[in-house]
């Protein structure tokens, strides 16, 4: 199925498939993997991400590692970048590792970085991730709690 998943039957909790024919527009947030065979317009904020062959992607992704065999346009902001024999990239990308596979087509700027979620912009009104899944945390706690 998919290179995060090749070794496993189905996703872990916290794991999102955005299937072949299904649209998001729009910013998704999780701590998890995201498999994308269809389209993403908008942001995507993740631990692991994978776009298929036939997934396309146009915006904005934050991600600990980004594997590409499909569409992407935009920026990508990950600690491993692999882009896969096929793959079409367009923007900047900024990374810490690197893997360009031959036939693989980048046309844009790339650099290196430590860090490289650290550059990535947050939203006006919009914490870093860390921040928002702590406080998703402490308002779940409160619910409980009260």
């Amino acid at each position: 199925m998919s290179e995060l998943w090749s070794k496993r039957e189905r996703p872990n909790k916290g794991s999102v498939v955005i299937n072949r024919g299904v649209t998001i527009v729009g910013s998704l947030s999780l701590e998890g993997e995201v498999f994308i065979e269809g389209t993403v317009d908008g942001e995507v904020w993740c631990t692991s991400l994978e776009i298929d062959t036939r997934g396309i992607v146009d915006g904005l992704i934050v991600a600990d590692r980004v594997v590409v065999l499909g569409e992407f346009k935009g920026h990508i902001y990950a600690g491993e970048l692999i882009l896969r024999t096929g793959c079409a990239i367009e923007g900047h990308i900024f990374h810490n590792k690197l893997v360009l596979e031959q036939g693989c087509y980048f046309e844009g700027k790339s650099r290196r970085h430590p860090n490289p979620r650290q550059l990535a912009p947050v939203a006006e009104g919009r914490a870093p991730m860390s921040e928002q899944l702590e406080a998703r945390r402490s308002e779940e706690f409160e619910a409980r709690v009260a």
